[in-house]
This record gives structure tokens, C-alpha cells and sequence, in this order.
């Protein structure tokens, strides 16, 4: 624990986000001011400048569900998002000699790539975290739905259930949906 401790001691030192106007740091439990800022531009990266149009709470509700992580889990996300700070990792990575956050969307962009394509499980695991965090998060804004011709849970638009076959996102698919039926 002394280690680990340790650790996130040094990462917290190091990293020095950018700020950004558009992030909300009040109220957050799991975040920290520096891991939000962090959030927004690996979320920036993955989703495009424009991402909290569709999302508007995005930080606060990866926030929300780091509440129900593992606390290890937890752990080991927010420092992968304090060590994507480093000026170092940047500069083994790719070269560059700056914080993540301080990089243009496109250079963000290209730290990801490289993180995607290393022969190191932990780097290709940061990037499987980042993406999977940031696209579950803003799909789960049902300002996205339309995008994804999503109509919503079936449970809140009973219609949905009541089209005829073929469904609508099945056109072109004459099989019946089946309820599931458990054996």
C-alpha cells in the first residue's frame, strides 16, 4: 500500500493539466480536479471537439460510475489518466515532450494510436480504457440516440414493441424477433 500510495503521490506531482472552462469540478467524488481535466481531453480526443454537445455530464457521469468500480479498478484508471499527463510517458510514447491535455486534438490523437498499437499489454489497455470509457459514456447521453437510430428503452416507448415485423432497425430482415424464453 506505501508503494501504491507512493505512486499516486509522484503522478499527482507531475501531472499539470490544462484547464478548461467547459469541465465542472465541483461535486465530483471519484475525480479529481486534475483526472477531470485529464477526462475531458482523452474524451476530446476519442469523441471530437464538440463531444459535450451531445454529452453535457460527461464528466460527472464517468464520476457517477467510478462510484461502482472496484476501488483497484479505480485506482488503476485514474492513474492511467495521470500517467497519459506525464511529460514523460508522452516523450517515450511519442515523442513529444508535453502533458496530454496540452496537445492538439490531432497530436492526442496520434499518443492514442501509438498507445493502440504498442507491444505493451499495458499500453494497449490504457487505450481500451480510454476509448471504452469515453464511447459508453457519450452513448449513454440520449442526445445520441438519434445518431445511433436508437428510439430508447423499450420500456419507457412501449410503441417500439408494437411495430410490425420486420422491426425498423431490420428492414431487410424477414425473421421474426422472438422474446427470450428462458429453457
Amino acid at each position: 500500500m506505501a508503494v501504491a500510495g507512493l505512486l499516486d503521490s509522484i503522478l499527482n506531482l507531475l501531472a499539470r493539466p490544462k484547464k478548461r472552462s467547459e469541465v465542472k469540478v465541483e461535486n465530483l467524488e471519484c475525480l479529481t480536479e486534475k483526472t477531470a481535466y485529464i477526462l475531458f481531453a482523452v474524451a476530446e480526443a476519442v469523441l471530437g471537439e464538440n463531444f459535450l454537445r451531445k454529452a453535457p455530464n460527461f464528466i460527472e457521469t464517468v464520476d457517477d460510475y467510478l462510484n461502482y468500480q472496484r476501488r483497484a479498478q479505480r485506482e488503476q484508471f485514474l492513474n492511467a489518466l495521470l500517467i497519459a499527463e506525464t511529460s514523460g510517458f508522452n516523450l517515450i510514447v511519442a515523442g513529444k515532450f508535453r502533458g496530454f491535455s496540452h496537445m492538439t486534438i490531432e497530436e492526442r490523437r496520434g499518443i492514442l494510436e501509438k498507445l493502440r498499437g504498442s507491444d505493451r499489454e499495458l499500453r494497449r489497455n490504457i487505450y481500451a480504457a480510454f476509448v471504452n470509457v469515453s464511447a459508453s459514456t457519450y452513448y449513454t447521453s440520449d442526445l445520441t440516440w438519434d445518431d445511433l437510430n436508437y428510439a430508447g428503452v423499450s420500456v419507457d416507448h412501449p410503441e417500439i414493441l408494437a411495430n410490425p415485423q420486420p422491426v425498423p432497425w431490420r428492414p431487410d430482415d424477414p425473421r421474426t424477433v422472438e422474446p427470450n424464453v428462458a429453457l
